[in-house]
């Protein structure tokens, strides 16, 4: 009994094996025959696709060969158009510069032969010209007479504001009131004197204390012999150097004709003008 039970469950096994490869087989076989006809139709669509890009890409080229010829040909009617009225306009500017040059060198012609024919030293032209000419002169003159006022006066503006110190400080305030303006140099003097005196009291102070007896004695000396000079013709020293008394001098001499050459100036002007 149970031997044919056991034939029977081999029997059984091996059919139902066999079943199940001829099953698989067939399942497979589909399966691949299924896969094989998408791989196909997946070639055929990508080269479908390929053809459609193509052609997609002459469409698009095409269509941009007529928009860019339609923008060339706009562009160059309005090129045309533009540098049309620019020429005209530049023709126009050419032929007006050289009318206003022709009209100059007419001018200037018959200026040159009016003046060689028709003019003499003893025109009114010829004083008028004379008189501008002097006024001229007399007005540059002036005008660096009135610098060198300006300059005498800065000078004698300075010594009188550095007037109450001298030495060290009186060199310090100098050289601080070189670059000042002349009407701000009693306030500029005011502003910065506390701090100079300060400073230079210190620096004296620390001179003092380093001084030697041998310094002290040459600068003994030294005062001996500046009280040992004699006066010149018994005349007081002051600020005044002589190139600055010639330079006044000079200055009053220059302001003095400047002002009569105005009078006379205005005097002919007012003649050839019929006012006198």
């Amino acid at each position: 009994m149970t031997a044919e039970l056991n034939e029977q469950w081999i029997t059984e096994r091996e059919t139902l094996i066999e079943a199940l490869d001829e099953k698989v087989s067939e399942v497979l076989t589909e399966e691949l025959k299924e896969l094989k006809d998408d791989i196909e139709r997946f070639r055929d669509l990508e080269a479908e696709y390929a053809d459609k890009l193509v052609e997609s890409k002459g469409e698009m080229a095409d269509t941009l060969k007529k928009d860019v010829e339609i923008l060339i040909e706009k562009l160059d009617k309005f090129l045309e158009i533009r540098l049309t009225a620019e020429v005209d306009e530049l023709r126009e500017d050419v032929n007006k510069v050289k009318k206003n040059e022709f009209g100059k060198r007419v001018f200037e012609a018959f200026v040159a032969e009016f003046r060689k024919h028709y003019t003499g030293e003893d025109s009114v032209e010829a004083k008028l010209t004379e008189a501008e000419q002097r006024l001229e002169d007399a007005l540059t003159s002036l005008e660096d007479a009135e610098k060198k006022i300006a300059k005498i006066e800065r000078a004698d503006k300075i010594r009188q504001v550095l007037a109450p110190v001298s030495g060290r400080t009186k060199e310090v305030m100098e050289a601080i009131l070189k670059n000042v303006d002349t009407p701000l140099l009693e306030e500029a003097y005011k502003t910065y004197i506390g701090r100079v005196v300060k400073e230079t009291s210190q620096e004296k102070d620390t001179k003092n204390t380093s001084t030697s007896e041998k310094e002290t004695k040459v600068l003994a000396e030294g005062e001996k012999k500046e009280d040992a000079k004699p006066l010149k013709g018994g005349k007081a020293v002051t600020g005044d150097t002589t190139e600055t008394l010639e330079e006044a001098a000079e200055l009053n001499k220059e302001s003095g004709v400047k002002s009569s050459i105005s009078v006379e100036e205005k005097t002919r002007l007012q003649r050839l003008a019929g006012l006198v």
